[in-house]
C-alpha cells in the first residue's frame, strides 16, 4: 500500500512522521484525506499504529529518526506480507483507526490506550473512558464526538445505514455531519435529543440528579421520557436543565461555548452547586471525595481552571477564599470547615 500522495511523497511517509510525532499541519491534512477515502486506507494505518507500538524501546525513536525510520520500513514489509484480516479483526482495527483519525482532526492530548472499545452479541459497539481521562472519535456517518471522563458512547453496527442513533451515559460533545434524511439521535436514560446538524452538548451522568443539554449552532428537539408528547425546540446558547427529582424541564440563555470547554482541557465552575463540583472533580481526576459537612454542598462557587493544574492547586485556590479546608491521602480527600 505504498501509494504516492505527489512526488516520491508516499503514504507510508506521512504515517511515519505522524507516528513519530514530526509531521506538520499540511501534512496532518493529507493524511486526514487519505484516511476518509476507504476502510482499507483505515485499517492500514491502524496496523501500521499497532506495529509502530510494539517495537522496544519506543521512546528512544522520537530522538532519533534514521534509526526510527529503519525500524518503520521493517514493520511495513511485515504487514504487507500480512493475508486479510478476519472481519473481527478487521473491525476491531477500523475501530481503533477511527479513534486515531479523532486524534489528527481535534490534536487533544489524550490516552486512548485506557480506553475500552466493547463489541457485544447484540451487534453494539460500545466506547467507555475511565476517569482522569478523556477521547475523541470519529463516527461512520463523519460526525465527531469528544467523550468525558466516566462516559460510554454506544451504537449500531449499522450505525449511519439507516438511521443515526447512539446511546449516551456521561457527558459528550457532539459536532453532527449534516443528513437532512437521516436525523442523528442521541439517547440517555431520559432524554431524547434529535438533530439534523449541529454542535451540543450532553451530559448524562446517571448518579446525576439532572440532566443538562447546551446548544451552541443549529437547532435540537429535545423530547423527555417523562412528557413524552412535549417537544422543546432549543435555539444557540440555550441550555436546557432536566431535573430528575421533579421531572421538570428548565430553559435558560448561557454562554454555551462554555459547556464546550472541557474538550479544550478547561475545567470550568460559573456559579455552580459544590455538590457538582465534587463530582466533576473526581471524574477529571480519578480520586474520591469526602464532604465532612453537608451544608457545603449547596453553596456555589466560580472558578476557571485548566486540567494541566493539578487538583491540590485547585482545591488550594478554592480554599483560599472559603472557610473550609481539605486533606489528601493517596487519591481520597477530605474536605471540611
Amino acid at each position: 500500500m505504498n501509494i504516492i500522495i505527489q512526488n516520491n511523497e508516499t503514504i507510508d511517509d506521512l504515517i511515519f512522521r505522524y507516528l513519530s510525532h514530526l509531521i506538520t499541519g499540511k501534512e496532518k491534512k493529507k493524511l486526514q484525506a487519505w484516511l476518509s477515502q476507504s476502510e482499507e486506507n483505515r485499517s492500514y494505518f491502524a496496523r501500521m499504529q499497532e506495529h509502530w507500538h510494539k517495537v522496544e524501546k519506543k521512546d528512544d525513536l522520537f530522538f532519533n529518526s534514521k534509526v526510527a525510520y529503519e525500524r518503520f520500513c521493517k514493520q511495513k514489509a511485515s504487514v504487507s506480507q500480512e493475508k486479510k484480516d478476519d472481519r473481527h479483526t478487521l473491525f476491531a482495527s477500523y475501530r481503533w483507526a477511527a479513534m486515531v483519525l479523532g486524534l489528527i482532526l481535534g490534536g487533544i492530548s489524550m490516552y486512548v490506550a485506557n480506553n475500552q472499545i466493547i463489541r457485544n452479541n447484540t451487534n453494539q459497539y460500545a466506547i467507555s473512558v475511565p476517569y482522569g481521562s478523556k477521547t475523541q472519535l470519529l463516527l461512520p456517518d463523519g460526525s465527531k464526538v469528544w467523550l468525558n471522563a466516566g462516559s460510554t458512547l454506544k451504537y449500531a453496527q449499522n450505525f449511519g445505514t439507516k438511521t443515526r442513533r447512539v446511546k449516551l451515559s456521561g457527558e459528550a460533545y457532539f459536532e453532527i455531519a449534516k443528513n437532512a434524511g437521516k436525523p442523528f439521535i442521541v439517547l440517555t436514560n431520559e432524554a431524547s435529543v434529535k438533530v439534523i446538524g449541529t454542535k451540543f452538548d450532553v451530559k448524562a451522568y446517571p448518579e446525576d440528579q439532572r440532566l443538562d443539554v447546551t446548544l451552541l449552532r443549529g437547532s435540537v428537539q429535545l423530547n423527555t421520557n417523562y412528557q413524552p408528547d412535549k417537544s422543546y425546540i432549543m435555539k444557540p446558547n440555550q441550555h436546557a436543565i432536566i431535573d430528575k427529582v421533579d421531572r421538570k424541564v428548565r430553559m435558560e440563555a448561557t454562554d454555551a461555548s462554555r459547556s464546550a470547554a472541557w474538550t479544550e482541557g478547561k475545567i470550568l465552575f460559573d456559579e455552580d452547586q459544590f455538590g457538582q463540583i465534587v463530582r466533576r472533580l473526581e471524574r477529571e481526576y480519578n480520586v474520591e471525595i469526602e464532604v465532612k459537612d453537608s451544608k457545603l454542598m449547596n453553596q456555589r462557587f466560580y472558578g476557571d481552571f485548566s486540567k494541566a493544574q493539578s487538583i491540590q492547586e485547585i482545591l488550594g485556590i478554592m480554599t483560599s477564599n472559603n472557610e473550609f479546608s481539605y486533606t489528601m491521602k493517596g487519591n481520597h480527600i477530605c474536605i471540611f470547615y
